[in-house]
């Protein structure tokens, strides 16, 4: 027994010496953190671009309401809403059909507009029965709001980019603004 005891001894004063399969070990310990590093800063980067994306969309297809080229040509919500997926589209894979809403209002006053602000984010859930589609008149306030219900990609991140309970992030772009007195 002690020579079964004096072999470990041996095997143990050489292992703080021992150099093979430490760069293993050593990526092992960090290979774990910066994969998680770099999946969340992936589905950051994502996020930001799909915010952005639906800025600029929303942006361009908001200035037809505001120059009164969308009111003088009968323009629908439903078309409203493809002129702002065909902007995404040019940039990114999305699925508008289920996941983009829109909001377009009119009102008096931008205090009016401001108080009338609601979220439609109650409980952890998306409701976006309140929504319409009124354009407005010359020189009336308008507000447009664009939600997509964006899916996070990787489950791991869920519970800390989801703002609903189903896994999914709801982006919103707001423009509010006066329509100019066209005719």
């Amino acid at each position: 027994m002690s020579a079964r005891f004096s072999l470990l001894l041996r095997k143990l004063r050489r292992f703080p010496r021992a150099r093979r399969g430490s760069a293993a070990i050593e990526f092992g310990l960090v290979a774990v953190p910066f994969f998680l590093l770099i999946f969340g800063l992936a589905e950051i980067s994502m996020i930001g671009f799909a915010q952005t994306t639906l800025d600029g969309a929303v942006n361009n297809t908001a200035r037809t309401i505001r120059t009164g080229q969308a009111q003088m040509s009968g323009t629908s919500a439903g078309q409203i809403k493809e002129q702002i997926c065909n902007r995404m589209l040019r940039i990114l894979a999305v699925d508008c059909d289920t996941n983009l809403y829109i909001d377009v209002r009119n009102f008096n006053s931008f205090i009016d507009a401001n108080n009338a602000a609601n979220n439609p984010i109650n409980n952890g859930e998306f409701n976006d029965t309140g929504f319409g589609y009124q354009p407005g008149a010359p020189s009336s306030i308008v507000v447009v709001r664009a939600y997509y219900r964006w899916h996070v990609m990787t489950p791991m991140f869920e519970p800390f980019f989801q703002n609903i309970s189903s896994g999914e992030r709801i982006i919103v772009s707001t423009m509010m603004f006066r329509n100019e007195p066209y005719q």
